[in-house]
């Protein structure tokens, strides 16, 4: 699911404290979350992060954004390229459908992709890879179904972010999961080659925090035919 402003995040105060184990509890709980309100982050984040894998305006290239929740960041990357959409949710893909018209959107879970090998140019995964139950079959299909050099940014939260030092984080979504640095390092590397690791920071004027304590690390990976399979 994407990043969200903090005004959003009050919707989704209806989380109960417990992880998921199946897909099935996963669906349910975002099916009412969504079903509440819109997960939506400004549109500077969304080409922010577009930006990121530098991505043209070229309809003849493919992106999939995974857990791509109600399509407001597909509705951005459509104006570059060609875009699909999948997520665990029945209520965010309806309502992906609407607003990402011409993205091919569908029902699905990131650890069972419903694509072939090798189709997409760039794949996005925005503040989503902590809360899929198998994060790293998860990590094991993003490589599978991207093309030899293709580009895929990987956003996730830090554990170690300096903020956290003065306020504990208040999580709204199930199964969170965060890990410094190195340790995300650790995890993304046996699947992809990463190329950089930019840092982004929910508030501007937070920009001067170093990359080792920012509030979320972007992995910008690439395709590697020597990363494990699993």
């Amino acid at each position: 699911m994407k990043i969200m402003p903090q005004k959003t995040c009050e919707v989704f105060k209806l989380r109960t404290r417990f992880d998921a184990k199946s897909p099935k509890e996963l669906r349910k709980w975002y099916n009412q979350a969504f079903s509440k309100g819109d997960l939506k982050s400004d549109i500077k984040f969304y080409h922010q992060m577009l930006d990121h894998l530098n991505v043209p305006y070229n309809n003849k290239l493919r992106l999939l954004d995974i857990a791509c929740g109600n399509g407001y960041f597909l509705k951005e990357a459509e104006k570059r390229v060609r875009c699909f959409g999948v997520d665990i949710s029945d209520v965010a893909i309806a309502k992906a459908k609407k607003i990402a018209a011409k993205s091919d959107v569908r029902r699905g879970e990131a650890e069972s992709l419903p694509y072939k090998d090798n189709y997409f140019d760039y794949i996005t995964c925005i503040g989503s890879l902590e809360h899929f139950i198998k994060m790293e079959k998860a990590l094991s299909e993003m490589r599978r179904v991207l093309k030899n050099g293709g580009l895929a940014n990987i956003l996730v939260p830090n554990s170690e972010y300096l903020i956290f030092e003065f306020k504990s984080p208040e999580h709204c979504q199930i199964n969170e999961r965060m890990m410094s640095l190195e340790e995300w390092t650790d995890i993304i590397k046996e699947y992809f080659v990463i190329r950089n690791v930019k840092k982004y920071n929910t508030r501007w004027y937070l920009k001067w925090i170093p990359l080792k304590y920012c509030c979320h690390f972007a992995f910008i990976c690439m395709q590697s035919k020597v990363a494990k399979q699993r």
